[in-house]
């Protein structure tokens, strides 16, 4: 069966979960793929080209999947639930990989601060939606996206219902905030 370039990039996601940046190379995708390196060099000229169509893969996956589903979401408290359990979903091995990526490589840097950035933005949409003043909703989108980020650093392997009631109980103090109001 032939590999198409999406192939290569979820095969490189399942290794940066599983063995971080140094794990991403053309022998370790073609042995997980089954594929020889001449598939490899069929759809990239190298492994530079690769990764970086790999970030430009994953940061337009990230940013215009969440987008897609943000906007179809028209109910402010029912995007807030939905940006958590998109939160919940993510593959936060392969996230916290390139989150390290990031501190050795500005190229990897400056996807990681899109992807990051466009998350923090919809949040503070999704706030300002309910009637929070810009400053306050900017630091409340700064909260929700460091739960997220800490507890990709901080936990080896993300426990999800651990980050789930996180973020649940973060929700509950935006509730218990609003209704103050």
């Amino acid at each position: 069966m032939r590999q198409t370039k999406d192939d290569y990039y979820r095969a490189s996601l399942d290794l940066l979960a599983e063995g971080g940046v140094g794990a991403l190379t053309i022998a370790n995708l073609c042995a997980r793929l089954g594929v020889t390196t001449g598939s490899f060099y069929a759809h990239f000229a190298g492994i530079r080209e690769f990764h970086t169509a790999f970030l430009e893969q994953w940061e337009v996956g990230r940013v215009y999947q969440l987008k897609d589903q943000v906007d179809a979401t028209p109910d402010p408290l029912e995007r807030i639930d939905l940006l958590r359990r998109l939160a919940v979903a993510l593959n936060h091995e392969a996230e916290s990989a390139i989150r390290g990526w990031a501190r050795t490589n500005p190229v990897v840097a400056e996807f990681q601060r899109r992807v990051d950035q466009a998350r923090e933005q919809e949040l503070v949409q999704a706030f300002l939606d309910i009637g929070i003043d810009k400053k306050e909703a900017r630091v409340l989108a700064r909260i929700g996206l460091t739960i997220l980020v800490g507890t990709q650093q901080v936990e080896e392997k993300v426990d999800r219902k651990r980050l789930d009631a996180l973020l649940t109980e973060y929700q509950r103090w935006l509730e218990v905030r609003r209704e103050g109001d």
